[in-house]
C-alpha cells in the first residue's frame, strides 16, 4: 500500500446581511459585497460545509512545498465537486438538444454555419476575428426575467426530449 498526505478542509460559513440601493442586480451585488467586507458585523451561521480535499501528495510529502509534490485532486473530492456536464446534440447543422447534468451552467452555442443569412442581420453576432455567427443561449443558471420567462422555463422542463 502507498502512503498519502492529504489536506482536508471544510468551509465555516459566516454571513452579513446588508441593505444597498442600486439600479441593477449586478450593481446591488457589487455594492453589497463591498459594504459587507467593510462591516465588522459578520455572524457565524454555525454550519460547516462538506469536507473536501485541498491538496494531496504521495508519501510523507508536503503538497504545498512549491507544488512539487502536489497531485491533481480528483474533481469529486474538490470543494465544488464534479463540474456539470453539458452535452450539445447537433443534427443536420442544427442544435437539437442541450442536456445539462449535475448543476447550473451557462451554455452558449455559436453557430458559424450562416451561409445564405443576411450579413447585416441584427440577430447575428460578431466574434473577435470579425466572423459572424448565430448565438443560442441554452443556459439553465439564469433566473427568469419575469412571469412570462418563468412560465417558459416551466414549459421547457415539462417538455419531453426527443429520443
Amino acid at each position: 500500500m502507498k502512503r498519502w498526505t492529504v489536506q482536508c478542509t471544510y468551509a465555516a460559513y459566516y454571513a452579513n446581511t446588508v441593505v444597498v440601493e442600486a439600479d441593477t442586480i449586478e450593481q446591488a451585488c457589487e455594492q453589497a459585497i463591498a459594504q459587507a467586507n467593510d462591516d465588522p458585523c459578520w455572524k457565524s451561521l454555525d454550519d460547516c460545509g462538506a469536507t473536501f480535499v485541498d491538496a494531496i501528495a504521495e508519501g510523507d510529502a508536503d503538497p504545498w512545498t512549491d507544488f512539487r509534490s502536489s497531485l491533481p485532486v480528483p474533481s469529486a473530492y474538490c470543494e465544488h465537486g464534479t463540474p456539470p456536464l453539458v452535452t450539445v446534440t447537433v443534427s443536420g447543422g442544427v442544435v437539437q438538444q442541450v442536456a445539462i447534468e449535475g448543476g447550473k451552467v451557462r451554455v452558449h452555442v455559436c453557430d458559424y454555419d450562416t451561409d445564405g443569412a443576411d450579413p447585416n442581420d441584427p440577430e447575428l453576432e460578431t466574434d473577435e476575428t470579425g466572423a459572424r455567427f448565430a448565438l443560442a443561449d441554452w443556459s439553465n443558471d439564469l433566473p427568469p426575467d419575469g412571469p412570462a420567462e418563468a412560465a417558459l422555463d416551466e414549459a421547457r422542463e415539462s417538455t419531453p426530449t426527443p429520443e
